[in-house]
Parts: structure tokens; sequence; C-alpha cells
């Protein structure tokens, strides 16, 4: 999926802040539902374009990358919810304890999952596609 955003700031020399423009979610049909309108997130400028603040951008949101981070982000510790239990239950504790050590298995879950967007954070960010300003004067 394209987004056109606006550039707001250089985070790093491949990392931009940008904001979502109001007029690309004019098209878009969940417009009424979306929460990104105006907010700030990172994108990741791969082939180094230069950007200057205050350029419209394209961004490219591949829909797989979309999907598995959400997968990843709520599967993984839904999983280690029942794993949790029913190793409690296999080491003999009682109802309330392995229902809290599979309370820890959601937390632990959640851990893993920070860890894992930690390192591999770029491979799910927006990547920046093309510049709109320039294209627009040429």
């Amino acid at each position: 999926m394209y987004e056109v955003v606006t550039v707001t700031k250089h985070i790093s020399p491949d990392k931009v802040e940008v904001v979502c423009n109001s007029s690309a979610c004019n098209g878009c049909k969940g417009s009424a539902f979306c929460n990104t309108k105006g907010k700030k997130f990172e994108v990741w400028n791969e082939n180094k374009l230069p950007l200057d603040d205050g350029q419209e951008v394209e961004i490219f949101l591949k829909p797989s990358r979309t999907i598995a981070g959400t997968l990843i982000t709520l599967i993984a510790p839904l999983l280690l919810f029942p794993v949790g239990y029913y190793l409690a239950v296999a080491a003999g504790l009682g109802i309330g304890a392995s229902f809290l050590i599979a309370l820890g298995g959601i937390v632990l879950g959640f851990v893993g999952v920070w860890l894992y967007f930690k390192k591999h954070k770029n491979h799910y960010l927006p990547v920046v596609a093309s510049i709109l300003s320039e294209e627009r004067e040429e």
C-alpha cells in the first residue's frame, strides 16, 4: 500500500520522521475510523534519497509485513499462555499458581516480541518509495 506523507525531521541517515497528510486519507474507505491522521511515525529511507523537512514523499507499506508484524505481536504472547498453564499444571501447582505462571508466559511473549522487533526494526518499517515534491517541479 502506498501513502503520501510529509517529512518532519531526520532521525538518522536512513530514517526520517513523517506525518500522514490528511489529503492522502480522503480517498481511503477507512478514513473515518483511522487513528493515524496527524500522527508522526518513523520511515526507513532504504535508498538514501535526499530528503528535506517539509517534502512530500510516497511511502510503501508492504501488506505481508504489516500482517506478519500484527500476527507476531498478538499470537506469540497468546500461545505462551496455555503453554505456561499446562507446564505449571504438569509440575503439580495449583490452579491459582498455574494461572499466574500462564500470565507470566504472556509477559514473556511480549518481551520476546519486543526483542524481536528491536533486532529487526527496519524490516517492518514503511519504506520511502519516491519524493513527490521533486516530481511535481519537473
